[in-house]
């Protein structure tokens, strides 16, 4: 039976409130930071000042620019000890290091790839006992500021309590390895293997402390529900407690404990779960008896073991039944820390730590970008703002550090079975709370429902309309020995034909699948329409997996000259036995704006065509964008400090909207056909200004009026307000509603920065439409040149798979629509026969009764 109250011996109490100066085992004796030809060696020096045992119970990791503590990123393996007087050597990898030393380190670690203003932790048992630097705070101009240099503990060998203190060290200097080769090459060569403690702080042994008596499994202990209490924050922190519970779970230093049901307190504002830190050999289900010290750790309350009493394996124990948590949730998650819980079909809704620190989030529905839903600062902005912050939880990877080698809690992750943003997970562990966020450590592998479609659900018409963002297809350039490279400046995709291959493949892949009779492409490399050309590169590549009645053409310009100045461009691929380009394509330029004296703020030009369908000769246009990106700076955002509804859509929404201007003024000549499709990456989530002016605005309905940029070509340099759009259709909004094609890893919620828009001629004609999210749901690390260069089939990770997944980084948007050949009467006179005129009346009521007929089929196809 337990209490709530222990009564330790007073002897055993005095013993534990003595204190002593205990010097640490193992310090920080040496900072590496390589020089800038090939960064390396990066490395730390840690000097062993007493026989260590088991290095296990240590740690590093590093706090990089000032951002705060990583955590501990590098474990020592078990059972492998340390001699007083040696040196032990981590470093970033192994062959720089062994180069420039002439031997290699003693383990390697990416967490040790540090620039010369980060800080260094050391850990013993997950807590800090020795400090490098400021974890807190940039290096730039600091005593720790060694950039290709090194720095040198030269005292204070008792690690001054894990605090940091530039007195005890020796800095070379900025670029004293710069250039060496070797590190007797070097300006300030390192002083390897010469640290020592004499001389430095006095070492005083640890006075003996009587060993703790745990008693006998069953006897009286702590019941953690005392620990954790009803509030907050614990009020034993700094007690020392023997505790008995059910082993729940593990994680990378340390595990979880849970009590028995017949000892919860019956009180649900307490829980009966604890984190404890430490190690033990005893298997997940059973009963553990043990001691230790009650701590608050970033807001977790923890259980630090105490190493030199050795807990008691009490046997299998009953099984502990999760919680089940019900998003949004319906209790504090506090009052469940360190218990298990539960969550069925919850929604994944980032994957952006997945492999940095093996995490994912999952709430209970996708968390849209409130600008992709309603007008900024609106009160339905307001509502998907407040939504996007509630009931998020991650599941965890056990290991702790950074790129684990797999995920326990789903190891056969891979391009062909991965975990999507939209995807439903089903996972059970123990909570914890650290960095900010309640976390899940899986006790078993999750399960995952997976929302991919190898092709996209729409309904068929006989013209499909699709954009696409191909992400820098860039397909070379022939050198002067007449063979490809892809080392020139202009160059930002692949960086060699491996990559591009890779990259090709699954853009290929990607549009043979998407299946569209016309596809707008942004992101394609900007050197014309000749042989050597990208997007003759793209079309060749997919023509040669299709049949010669689908084969692309692609839409050049008159003269074959580039479309606008910027590396990238726009392009239209169409397939010819379905459409046929009527007259010469069109260019609009858009707005250049002076931002300063020396700089301007572009836009790439847009791209006209007009097509004839072949099947009902009715005649459309195609205009295809790219406008101006949110990450780069236009004159509103440098000029003054801009509005908060102008801060929310990004920077340059102002030239956004004079884009939008300029191209709705184009297609408002009367020459063009009636049936107009504007399609391409607007970089405008759906409700922003520029897609408002497009579709359908008023000041009274916004709430505010929109005005276009300065200094521009357009009125004479000055912003004018907009006071009316141009009245085209979202078929996002008409068909998808719910659809995005965009995932941003800084918000983690997703919208629409593609859109396909319709006149109200072509809307009439429109059947259906839809996001194929074959990219922005897809883990980054997939992306063709992350794969290849961090995850290599060789290593064991079957990321580079060929697959329409993850060919970019924005997902096609298609529309269907159905065309239909005008009905042409003939004379009456010359239609009868003894019927007088009624056959010609039946064959026309036919034909509209085939024509109903093959709507109703497209709309039963797609459900």
């Amino acid at each position: 039976m337990k209490t709530s109250l222990t009564l330790l011996s007073a002897g055993i109490i005095s013993a534990l409130s003595s204190t002593a100066v205990n010097a640490n085992d193992l310090v920080i004796s040496g900072v590496i930071d390589g020089p800038l030809s090939g960064g390396v060696p990066k490395a730390v020096e840690l000097f062993v000042v007493n026989d260590i045992a088991d290095l296990s119970a240590y740690g590093v990791g590093s706090a990089n620019n000032g951002g705060g503590t990583d955590g501990e990123e590098f474990t020592f393996p078990t059972g492998v000890s340390a001699t007083a007087g040696t040196y032990i050597y981590v470093a970033s990898e192994i062959d720089g290091f062994t180069a420039f030393f002439g031997s290699a380190p003693d383990y390697d670690s990416s967490s040790m790839g540090i620039n010369g203003d980060d800080a260094i932790e050391l850990f013993k048992d997950g807590s800090v006992i020795d400090t490098f630097g400021d974890i807190n705070t940039d290096g730039n101009g600091t005593a720790w500021e060694y950039l290709d240099g090194w720095a040198y503990r030269t005292s204070g060998q008792n690690a001054n309590g894990g605090n940091f203190d530039s007195a005890n060290w020796t800095f070379s200097g900025v670029d004293a390895l710069d250039g060496a080769t070797t590190n007797t090459d070097a300006t300030t060569p390192f002083p390897t293997g010469t640290f020592t403690t004499e001389g430095g702080d006095e070492v005083v042994d640890e006075p003996e402390v009587p060993a703790v008596e745990l008693g006998v499994c069953g006897d009286d202990a702590v019941l953690i529900s005392t620990i954790q209490g009803s509030e907050n924050s614990s009020a034993e922190v700094g007690n020392k407690v023997i505790v008995e519970a059910i082993v729940t779970g593990t994680r990378d230093g340390g595990f979880f404990i849970q009590e028995e049901t017949a000892d919860y307190d019956a009180n649900e504002a307490t829980s009966e779960g604890l984190l404890v830190e430490g190690n033990i050999d005893i298997e997940v289900g059973n009963l553990v008896r043990l001691y230790g010290e009650v701590e608050e750790n970033y807001g977790m309350t923890t259980l630090v073991m105490d190493s030199a009493v050795v807990a008691l394996d009490c046997g299998e124990a009953e099984s502990v039944a999760s919680v089940a948590l019900s998003m949004p949730y319906e209790v504090d998650l506090e009052t469940l820390e360190g218990m298990v819980v539960s969550v069925t079909d919850a929604t994944v809704i980032s994957t952006n730590n997945l492999w940095r620190f093996g995490e994912i989030v999952v709430s209970d529905t996708i968390k849209r970008q409130p600008s992709d839903v309603a007008a900024p600062l609106s009160e339905d902005y307001v509502a998907a703002e407040q939504a996007s912050e509630t009931s998020l939880l991650t599941i965890e990877d056990n290991s702790g550090s950074q790129y684990p080698d797999t995920l326990n809690y789903f190891p056969t992750f891979s391009y062909a079975n991965a975990i999507r943003i939209g995807d439903s997970v089903s996972a059970s562990g123990p909570l914890n709370y650290s960095f900010g966020t309640y976390r899940i450590n899986p006790s078993d592998i999750i399960e995952v429902a997976s929302t991919r479609e190898a092709n996209p659900v729409v309904a068929e018409g006989n013209l499909s309309i699709a954009t696409f963002n191909v992400l820098n297809y860039f397909n070379g350039e022939v050198d002067e020995n007449g063979d490809v490279t892809f080392d020139y400046d202009n160059n930002r995709g692949a960086s060699d034909d491996v990559a591009f291959a890779l990259q090709q493949g699954r853009i290929v892949e990607a549009i043979i699948n998407l299946n569209a009779d016309v596809v707008g492409l942004m992101e394609i490399e900007n050197d014309g329409f000749g042989d050597d050309s990208a997007i003759q590169s793209l079309v060749n590549a997919i023509n040669a997996e299709l049949g010669e009645t689908e084969q692309y053409a692609f839409v050049a310009t008159s003269d074959g000259s580039e479309i606008g100045t910027d590396a990238i461009t726009v392009g239209l691929l169409y397939k010819a036995s379905v459409v046929t380009p009527e007259s010469d394509a069109m260019i609009v330029d858009m707005p250049v704006q002076q931002i300063d004296e020396d700089s301007l703020a572009r836009m790439r030009p847009s791209l006209l065509q007009s097509f004839v369908h072949n099947e009902s000769s009715k005649s459309f246009l195609v205009a295809v964008n790219h406008f101006k990106s949110k990450g780069s700076q236009c004159a509103e955002d440098v000029a003054e400090a801009p509005s908060e509804i102008t801060t929310i859509q990004g920077s340059c929404n102002a030239l956004r909207v004079s884009a939008a201007i300029t191209l709705g003024n184009a297609l408002s000549d009367e020459s063009l056909p009636e049936r107009k499709v504007i399609l391409g990456d607007l970089n405008a989530y759906s409700a922003e200004d520029p897609v408002a002016v497009l579709t359908d605005y008023t000041p009274e309905s916004r709430g505010y009026t929109i005005a276009t940029a300065i200094n521009t070509g357009m009125d004479e340099g000055a912003s004018v307000d907009v006071e009316s759009s141009f009245g085209y259709h979202n078929l996002a909004e008409e068909f998808d509603a719910e659809g995005f094609s965009y995932w941003f890893y800084g918000t983690e919620q997703v919208g629409s920065l593609d859109h396909v828009l319709a006149s109200d001629a072509m809307l009439a004609d429109a059947i259906d439409g839809a996001h194929w999210n074959i990219n922005s749901v897809e883990a980054y690390q997939l992306q063709y040149d992350q794969a290849l260069r961090f995850y290599p089939e060789e290593e064991g990770y079957a990321f580079t798979d060929v697959g329409p997944f993850r060919s970019s980084d924005h997902d096609p948007f298609i529309a269907t629509f159905d065309l239909q050949a005008d009905v042409v009467e003939d004379d009456e006179d010359d239609n009868k026969d003894s019927s007088g005129g009624a056959m010609g009346g039946i064959f026309a009521l036919l034909a509209a009764m085939v024509g109903f007929r093959r709507r109703q089929h497209n709309v039963e196809k797609k459900s």
